[in-house]
């Protein structure tokens, strides 16, 4: 990204003297000429595809990879199959498989669980779309608090100040919730209450609740290096973002703590244990009623396909004699598998009551809690280790049973094995490579290192850039937003904000060279050193500000990321989101729609033709230790060597 450098007519002398004059607020103190530009259609075409990803999670993500990746080209690639071979024929069978097989297969995996999901809430309640750990959590914290002070159930208010009380007082790492704390918590419900009643007010309330309590985060945290401000702990294992974390507390109180408040007050607390126990496990069946509609429905799909096709293999057309296509044909589909028997305990295991079930469930430290958890939906996302396992046994096993011959099921095992790797890692794996690029160029910090990362080998560095999940993280819009906003709430001020670009290997030098503005104050500063900004390294840099922190020039660079939409904020939301939008929309589709479908078609082409050669071969060996007296036996036989000797040409 070019980065515009306005110069103005002020001398540089004049520069500081121009700076401490300068007693504006921070509406009118941030100079639209020193601010960086950027290419506006491209660059707003590519923030608004990463806010729709990062908003949408895996199912835009997957989506918007398998429409241009898969659904679209490959029919395209499937009319040109073998055109050569057929004369410029378009192949109308295999472009009909083609297009069967990718437009019922990627949409199907997002468009259940989110019918299902639909249904469960009017049926089961809105408790069925949270996480199991977070009904856990919330039930017991509803549970302890079940009454007010004037002895009745509490209302969804009351329910509300609990919980931010709990998640508040982690945030500041308190063992007893301070007044402070508590009075900051009613207020966030108070405001939440009345957010819920005005739909129009609600999605700029839960902004500004979670802008502020982003604030408080950041005002606490005892590492700004490697802290997440986003994040909010409802308990030390229960956490999500701020807004995440509000919606479920909202889904929560519309289901359960309504129905608590039509109770007994005598028989609550065991109403609300129960209930909260009967919503783990309907949580629980629906995410595994969700993974074995998908399941079936990807088991159906070959067979659809496949009679999309025609009896035989059409990608062979061209290659082979129809009579031959039709005899290397496999009717794998119509072979029994031997009936496999397995006894079954007619007494099924006990896990106890209700409550011993759900624990287990909710335990993140057990093995069964550990699976649960892992494959929960997120709404209609899958999580990774859900994708991995549609990957593998709802396409790769099912189309590799029901393949019509041994070229068909070498070309499904090379094409989706290839396209289940590249769709759950390399969209992945390239953001972080690109905001690696980015980093060392900007000296931004774009994505999130784990402690000691610069304290490991490179082969360990390597594997954290492999990981899809943990390692090495791309931050988000909103992690941006809180990293490189506001700066004068970190626990140490500017200071603190220095020591995150410090930590996670950016360079203040660059990261102060933004703006013409924030870096003449920079090299005001160091200037009292003898130094240059240039060449300053971070420890240098940050010295110098922590010596100025409260001086007027300090004041006024805090004050230019006050902002949320500050120069810094976009600048990192843009150099993520352009690559973002060339991962998934350029680099993948182009790989998975056209090349690898022509690799395909050439590694089959290529098969054929060294089988043909071989059998030639065969043939000739055949006939030339034969004796030629035989020949003259019968006129069938004449025939007959007539034939096979085609095959020595």
């Amino acid at each position: 990204m070019r980065i515009n450098q306005i110069t103005t007519d002020i001398p540089k002398n004049q520069t500081k003297q121009r700076l401490k004059n300068n007693n504006l607020n921070i509406n009118n103190n941030i100079s639209i000429k020193n601010e960086p530009t950027f290419k506006g259609g491209l660059d707003s075409f590519c923030l608004g595809v990463a806010d729709l990803i990062e908003n949408g999670g895996l199912a835009i993500s997957f989506t918007l990879q398998d429409m241009l990746g898969t659904n679209l080209p490959r029919p395209i690639m499937g009319l040109m199959r073998n055109k050569k071979e057929n004369k410029g024929e378009k192949n109308l069978k295999f472009a009909a498989k083609e297009l069967v097989r990718e437009m019922l297969t990627g949409p199907s995996m997002f468009i259940i669980p989110m019918g299902m999901l639909g249904a469960g809430k009017k049926l089961f309640g809105k408790t069925i779309n949270i996480p199991m750990k977070f009904i856990r959590t919330f039930g017991d914290i509803h549970a302890s608090n079940a009454l007010n002070e004037m002895g009745q159930a509490i209302n969804k208010q009351d329910f509300y100040k609990n919980t931010f009380t709990q998640i508040i007082k982690n945030a500041k790492s308190e063992t007893q919730a301070s007044k402070e704390t508590i009075e900051t918590a009613a207020s966030f419900a108070e405001r939440l209450v009345i957010a819920a009643k005005d739909k129009a007010a609600q999605k700029e309330t839960l902004s500004k609740l979670s802008d502020e309590f982003i604030g408080i985060v950041k005002g606490h945290a005892q590492d700004a290096s490697h802290s997440d401000f986003t994040t909010a702990f409802v308990s030390s294992n229960t956490s999500a973002s701020i807004k995440d974390t509000i919606n479920y507390m909202m889904q929560y109180a519309d289901d359960i703590v309504a129905k608590a408040q039509k109770q007994d007050v005598g028989k609550l607390n065991e109403f609300i244990k129960k209930l909260t126990n009967k919503k783990i496990i309907g949580r629980f069946a629906m995410n595994a009623a969700m993974y074995a509609a998908i399941m079936a429905f990807l088991q159906i799909i070959p067979r659809l396909y496949n009679k999309a096709e025609g009896k035989s293999n059409a990608g062979l057309k061209g290659l082979m004699k129809e009579e031959t296509l039709k005899d290397k044909t496999l009717n794998e589909t119509t072979a029994k598998k031997n009936e496999e028997k397995t006894t079954k305990d007619k007494s099924n295991p006990s896990f106890g009551s209700a409550a011993t079930i759900t624990n287990t469930l909710t335990n993140s430290k057990g093995i069964i809690g550990k699976i649960a958890q892992a494959f929960e939906f997120e709404g209609c996302n899958v999580s990774f280790p859900l994708l991995l396992g549609i990957m593998g046994f709802g396409i790769l096993i099912p189309r590799t049973l029901q393949a019509k011959d041994k070229y068909d099921r070498e070309e499904i095992l090379r094409r989706d094995l290839v396209t289940c790797a590249v769709m759950c890692f390399a969209e992945k794996e390239l953001r972080k490579g690109f905001s690696k690029l980015n980093e060392t160029k900007s000296g931004l910090v774009l994505a999130a290192k784990e402690e000691g990362f610069k304290k490991q080998n490179i082969l360990k560095r390597i594997y954290d850039y492999l990981r899809p999940i943990k390692g090495v993280r791309v931050l988000s819009t909103d992690q941006i937003i809180s990293k490189y906003s506001g700066i004068d709430k970190y626990k140490d001020g500017i200071k603190g904000f220095c020591e995150f670009i410090e930590g996670q290997g950016g360079n203040l030098g660059k990261v102060f060279s933004v703006t013409d503005e924030a870096k003449d104050i920079v090299q005001n500063l160091l200037a009292k050193e003898g130094k240059d900004i240039a060449t300053a390294d971070n420890i240098t840099i940050k010295e110098a500000l922590t010596k100025a922190i409260d001086s007027d020039d300090v004041k006024r660079l805090t004050d230019l990321f006050k902002d949320k939409n500050n120069p810094w904020v976009q600048k990192a939301k843009t150099l993520n989101a352009r690559f973002t939008a060339l991962s998934v929309l350029v680099l993948v589709p182009v790989f998975l729609g056209f090349l690898l479908p022509a690799i395909n078609e050439r590694a089959t082409k290529k098969r054929i033709r060294e089988e043909e050669n071989q059998k030639k071969l065969t043939m000739k060996n055949s006939i030339n230790t034969l004796n030629p007296d035989f020949f003259n036996q019968s006129q069938k036989t004449k025939i007959i060597f007539a034939d096979m000797a085609k095959y020595t040409k």
